[in-house]
């Protein structure tokens, strides 16, 4: 299918998969349940929504380490000069570094290397002595009624 391409490009690109819809539909002019027949009929476009969400959070991921490890760009500025009835156009390229973002650090250890870094590490680490050990025990058998007769 030709327009699987046009779908797999939308699907990377947009931020959520609910905002590529609306583009898709209006690609191929169907309504939503026209698409979710489609969907259903054809697995080659299951599988081109799935790989291509796969490619936009690698693609997020791979920017989000950017940001975390800090990153030079260049800012591009144009400057229009006037003098004696002459106009001249000057480009000037300034290099800018934003350092690495704390916070992207903290969610990338603990996404991609789980337990190890979660800052609830500890209660992780309780929780699941609790449940090897199920020292937890529920006494069903108590009059739980304090009232005296």
């Amino acid at each position: 299918m030709i327009f699987l391409s046009h779908i797999s490009i939308y699907l990377e690109h947009s931020y959520s998969y609910k905002e590529a819809r609306g583009l898709i539909y209006n690609l191929l002019g169907i309504s939503e349940a026209t698409w979710e027949r489609l969907k259903k009929k054809h697995e080659e476009i299951r599988y081109t929504i799935a790989e291509a969400k796969k490619l936009h959070e690698h693609l997020l991921l791979v920017s989000l380490t950017r940001r975390a490890e800090g990153e030079y760009y260049e800012d591009i500025q144009t400057i229009i000069e006037e003098s004696g009835g002459k106009t001249k156009k000057k480009i000037v390229k300034f290099k800018k570094y934003i350092p690495g973002d704390v916070g992207a650090n903290k969610y990338l250890l603990s996404r991609l290397h789980g337990e190890k870094y979660n800052e609830n590490k500890e209660m992780l680490d309780i929780a699941r002595k609790r449940q090897e050990n199920n020292t937890e025990v529920w006494n069903t058998d108590e009059d739980t009624n304090d009232e005296t007769e």
